[in-house]
């Protein structure tokens, strides 16, 4: 969303970034997952696979991440009627009832570079945000970047993220500035106009009204696309934190560190398992589950897997980081 959101292009990779959901580098527990209602068991094979996510560090790319504290969702294929394909991000989409995440500065800068305006004609380059300095202004971020239709001049933009009634994120901009350029609006800074919220800026979710920059979460960060209204937004010293949807739907804090989908059917390369029960599991649950999607294969081959006695498959994984 320039942030927000909660990633990969690796085979599995997708069993991981569809909990992540406008993407864009941000807690630890040891018990197994609780059963809750939002995971009941769906044997009907047109039923829908439940999506559920505690403390984990979903990477996107190799350089950023998104934190996602609790999400819990609904995972549907764009085919109807076929198996949810958890290696195939343009695949399939989730449907978020509920989730706190949490996205570092760093990171929200490398999305908004690998992927938010990474397009061929994109009008900036070279992005970064933060949160503004001054002291009564620290519920504002800075976002900084090169205009590339004006030889790289440097532009600046300082603005308050707030929620539109649509569950969009709005920066609500308090000054432009673009060296000794006559700044008239926003999109004349970045050298915009009304056929460029066509294409490539609709595509990644990006809407302007008047000096504001609109940004929608389901579609500012890489696929599966996400859909849920964001509830809040809150700049904080060291990212920034959101909440879509229903809190109180986001499975509850204190479970071990996992990935869960569980009911319909899903597909994984040449495996397909109906009334689906896959649980990913960090094997060392003390800090986050460092997870990255573009490395899941090597990644679930340092683990291990067990098949429970009621039919479901449990993976028990180390962090990348961990990994030889």
């Amino acid at each position: 969303m320039l942030i927000t959101f909660l990633r990969s292009d690796a085979r599995l990779a997708c069993l991981v970034l569809a909990l992540g959901c406008r993407g864009p580098s941000s807690p630890a527990n040891r018990s197994a997952p609780a059963e809750v209602d939002t995971m009941a068991a769906a044997p009907e094979g047109g039923a829908p696979t439940r999506v559920e996510i505690v403390d984990v560090d979903l990477r996107v790319f190799a350089d950023a991440r998104i934190h996602v504290l609790r999400l819990a969702g609904t995972a549907s294929s764009v085919r109807p009627g076929q198996p949810v394909p958890l290696d195939d991000k343009n695949g399939y989409t989730i449907d978020v009832d509920g989730a706190e995440t949490w996205v570092g500065w760093p990171d929200l800068s490398a999305i908004l570079n690998e992927y938010t305006f990474a397009f061929d004609g994109a009008p900036v380059d070279d992005l970064s945000i933060e949160r503004e300095e001054d002291e009564d202004q620290r519920d504002q971020v800075e976002l900084k970047g090169d205009l590339e239709g004006v030889l790289g001049l440097r532009f600046e933009i300082e603005g308050r993220p707030e929620v539109t009634p649509d569950g969009r994120i709005r920066i609500r901009t308090t000054s432009v500035q673009a060296l000794d350029i006559p700044v008239e609006g926003l999109m004349h800074a970045l050298g915009l106009d009304a056929a460029d919220l066509m294409g490539n800026l609709e595509d990644r979710g990006l809407d302007f009204e008047g000096d504001d920059l609109i940004l929608d979460a389901s579609r500012a960060f890489p696929p599966p696309r996400m859909s849920g209204k964001v509830r809040s937004v809150t700049v904080e010293e060291g990212g920034m934190s959101i909440v879509i949807g229903d809190p109180d739907a986001a499975p509850a804090a204190g479970n071990a560190n996992h990935l869960w989908f569980r009911g319909g059917t899903i597909r994984i390369g040449r495996m397909t398992q109906t009334d689906a029960d896959l649980r990913i599991l960090d094997a060392d649950p003390a800090d986050r589950f460092d997870f990255f999607a573009d490395s899941m294969d090597q990644q679930l081959a340092a683990g291990y897997a067990k098949m429970r006695t009621d039919g479901g498959l449990t993976m028990h994984v180390p962090d990348y980081d961990d990994i030889p």
